[in-house]
């Protein structure tokens, strides 16, 4: 896996065939924030707070919505994947520690 993420004893992981996302959400930066900002600091290891995690909630069902919604099977099932690791995070106040090769 590229991208690998741990809170409260759960994980989840962005695989280098799904690093897609991140280049759907620079076409428009100002929406992506979060998204962004995980994509610029990738490969340092990053920590995403429980407040980043929340928004990254909302990015990601935009960024869905805004690139075929469901009709879109693999940006689907990235981001139903992601969304409970997200929400787990930012409803049990986690911090995310993240690391990738």
């Amino acid at each position: 896996m590229a991208f690998d993420m741990y809170a409260g004893g759960q994980h989840e992981s962005i695989g280098h065939h799904e690093e897609f996302l991140f280049g759907l959400a620079q076409e428009n930066e100002s929406r992506y924030p979060e998204l962004v900002a995980i994509w610029q600091t990738l490969y340092a290891g990053p920590r995403i707070s429980s407040a980043q995690a929340g928004a990254l909630v909302h990015e990601l069902i935009e960024l869905l919505s805004s690139n075929g919604g469901l009709a879109n099977k693999s940006l689907a099932n990235l981001v139903v994947r992601l969304l409970p690791f997200f929400s787990m995070a930012y409803r049990a106040r986690q911090e995310i520690r993240c690391s990738s090769d």
